[in-house]
This record gives structure tokens, C-alpha cells and sequence, in this order.
């Protein structure tokens, strides 16, 4: 990749909603502390149960989100497309991380280590207000499935995490085009702990609502977020 491309890459990320929304002065110290980083699929970018190392913007590629789940094995919580930042939780709170990101394909992300954030921080204080956020944010999501499983339809639990998703890949907070989520029904499953056949026909009655397109390792979310 020449450095054109890379530059261009940048930018689109640094056009992501939480990057975008931050003071100047905090998003040109980042750009200057931060590497960019590339990943084999299948490598791990943040293991469950390490040390914080740094934040990651995805910049191409895509992640999977992970959580292991007692003898079940590992569930999948998200699915990362470019604009995505992560490695928050473990940054701020000083915790190991809480689950682990793996790369679903070839991925680049622009890095800050965690040494450069801390020396960040210590400069200017109050620039740990934004990384704090984004991890409120990740928290009332979570929050907000934890009372839909109380609740919702399995075909309406089904829906609002697809509308999640694509809530927080958005790079235009009001775009309301439709837009398609890459991962097949297999991975689906798991994140709503879900059986196959159960998801194939939840999935069949919301296209039949015309809410939703089922394509081939795919699923193309048609109503309005």
C-alpha cells in the first residue's frame, strides 16, 4: 500500500463519529502517537484475560468480537467493519480485557499503545473524558440487550441487535441507507444464542416483512434505524 492509500484510510477513520467529535488538539496527538498495525486473519489483536496493550481504529478489514462463556466456548459479541475503535475497556480501567478480537480477514488498524495514552493523559488530564465515553457507550449497549432477552421476540431480539450493529458501523450518525452486516448465520447463531434452524426462520419471517435481505454470508438491513 503506497502512502496515498494509507492517508486516505486515515482519514475515512478519523471521519468515524467518536474520532471525529473529539478537540482538535486530542485528535492530532493521537494521529502523531499512533502506528499503523496489519493482522493475518485469524491472528489475535486483543486476547481475554491480557494486559491492555493499546486502542485500535479498524481501517480495513473486518474483526470478531469474542467472549468466552463458562464449558460453551466462546461467543461472539460483535462484528468490526472500518470506523470501528476498540481496546477501550482495558485502557481505561486498567483491567485485563474483558474479551478478546480476532481478525476475520486481513485487517490494518491505526494503534495507540498504551504507553503513548498514558503519557497522553498525564499531559492533559482531561483528555481521558472521551476514551471514557466510548466505553459508556459499549456499556449502554450491552445494557440495553441485557433487558431486550427479558423481553423482545426472539424475532424482535434478532432485529435490534442487526440494527445495533449497524448503528455502530455507521460512519454518518443520520445515514438511514440501508446497509449490509458480513458474517454468516453460523456466527449469527451464537451471538443470540440461537439454534440454526431457529435463526433461519426468524430471518425468513423478517424479509418477509420486507425489514431485512438474506444474502450469501450475509444479512442487508433494509428498515430504518
Amino acid at each position: 500500500m503506497n502512502d496515498s492509500d494509507r492517508s486516505a484510510e486515515i482519514e475515512r477513520l478519523a471521519a468515524s463519529p467518536w474520532f471525529a467529535e473529539l478537540p482538535a488538539a486530542l485528535q492530532a496527538r493521537i494521529r502523531e502517537a499512533s502506528v499503523v498495525r496489519s493482522f493475518r486473519k485469524g491472528q489475535y489483536l486483543i486476547r481475554e484475560g491480557e494486559h491492555a496493550k493499546g486502542l485500535h481504529g479498524l481501517l480495513a478489514g473486518q474483526t470478531r468480537h469474542m467472549r468466552s462463556a463458562g464449558d460453551s466456548g466462546e461467543v461472539m459479541l460483535h462484528v468490526g467493519e472500518p470506523g470501528l475503535w476498540f481496546g477501550e475497556y482495558a485502557l481505561v480501567t486498567r483491567q485485563v480485557a474483558a474479551g478478546s478480537v480476532i481478525a476475520a480477514t486481513a485487517v490494518r488498524t491505526l494503534f495507540l499503545p498504551v504507553a503513548a495514552f498514558e503519557r497522553l493523559i498525564e499531559i492533559e488530564p482531561r483528555h481521558l473524558r472521551p476514551f471514557a465515553c466510548l466505553l459508556g457507550e459499549r456499556f449502554a449497549l450491552a445494557y440495553r440487550y441485557i433487558a431486550e432477552e427479558q423481553v423482545l421476540s426472539p424475532a424482535e431480539r434478532l432485529l435490534s441487535r442487526l440494527r445495533g450493529i449497524v448503528a455502530v458501523q455507521r460512519r454518518d450518525p443520520t445515514d438511514r441507507q440501508p446497509m449490509t452486516i458480513s458474517m454468516s448465520q453460523a456466527e449469527l447463531a451464537n451471538m443470540l444464542g440461537l439454534s440454526r434452524q431457529t435463526l433461519n426462520a426468524l430471518l425468513a419471517g423478517l424479509q418477509s416483512r420486507g425489514l431485512i435481505e438474506v444474502g450469501y454470508r450475509s444479512v442487508r438491513v433494509l428498515a430504518r434505524v
